[in-house]
C-alpha cells in the first residue's frame, strides 16, 4: 500500500513538473493557435518510364496530400498525447485552413511565396508549420526487385563474391520542417529517409512525420 501510494505520490509530481515546464515553454514562445500550411513537394532525378506527364504529376499530388495529412495528424496526436494537452496550443484544422486560403483566392503554390506573418494573419493563427520535401529517385520499384533478386541469385552460385542484398534504394528524400511566427523561425528541424521496393513513399514519410511530432517545441 505505501508503494503504491509512493509511486502515485510521485507520478503528480513528474506529471506537474511536466505541465509547468510546458507552460513556461509556450509562454515563451507567445503562440498559442497554429496552421500547418499545404507540403512542398519536388521530385528530381530519374523520372519513370511508359508514364505519361499527367499520370505521374497525378502521383505527385497524391504523394504531397499524402505528406500534408500525415503530417497534421501526427503533430495534433502528439499534442493530445503526454503533457502536451496542458500547453492550450491549438492546431487549425486542414480543412478550415485550405478554407480559408480558397476564400483569399490562394493556390497552394501562391503561399509557399507568400510572406508567413501574412499567412498567419489571413489564417488568424500566431504562427504556421512548413514543410518542403525534396525526393531524389533512383530507380523504378520494378528494376530495384530485380536488382536485389540477381543478388541473391549470384551469391548463392558465387559465394565469395558477396554482393550486398536486401531492398536496393529506389529514391532519398530530404525534409526540412520549420515553425515560423512573424518574420522568425521559431523552431526547425531536418530529416533524411529513403524509399525502396519494400519500404514506399507512404511509410518512408510517416516515419519521418512521427519523429517531427515527437521533436515538435509545443
Amino acid at each position: 500500500m505505501k508503494q503504491a501510494l509512493l509511486f502515485f505520490s510521485f507520478s503528480v509530481i513528474i506529471t506537474s513538473c511536466a505541465r509547468k515546464k510546458m507552460i513556461e515553454r509556450v509562454d515563451r514562445y507567445n503562440i498559442r493557435t497554429i496552421a500547418i500550411l499545404p507540403v512542398q513537394l519536388e521530385v528530381t532525378g530519374n523520372m519513370p518510364k511508359n508514364v505519361t506527364a499527367e499520370q505521374f504529376q497525378k502521383t505527385v499530388e497524391e504523394h504531397r496530400k499524402f505528406m500534408y495529412q500525415s503530417l497534421y495528424i501526427d503533430l495534433v496526436q502528439f499534442y493530445d498525447y503526454r503533457t502536451r494537452n496542458y500547453s492550450q496550443v491549438q492546431f487549425q484544422s486542414i480543412d478550415k485552413t485550405l478554407k480559408l486560403m480558397n476564400e483569399k483566392g490562394m493556390t497552394d503554390s501562391t503561399a509557399w511565396q507568400m510572406d508567413p506573418q501574412e499567412l498567419a494573419r489571413i489564417l488568424n493563427v500566431d504562427a504556421v508549420v512548413t514543410m518542403r520535401v525534396t525526393q531524389n529517385r533512383i530507380m523504378r520499384d520494378e528494376i530495384a526487385l530485380g536488382v536485389d533478386v540477381i543478388g541473391g541469385i549470384v551469391n548463392q552460385t558465387i559465394p565469395r563474391l558477396n554482393l550486398p542484398t536486401g531492398a536496393a534504394r529506389t529514391s532519398d528524400m530530404y525534409v526540412n520542417c520549420a515553425l515560423v511566427k512573424g518574420s522568425y523561425t521559431m523552431w526547425s528541424t531536418r530529416f533524411r529517409n529513403q524509399t525502396d521496393w519494400n519500404y514506399p513513399v507512404q511509410q518512408a514519410i510517416q516515419s519521418v512525420t512521427r519523429g517531427i511530432a515527437n521533436s515538435f517545441p509545443l
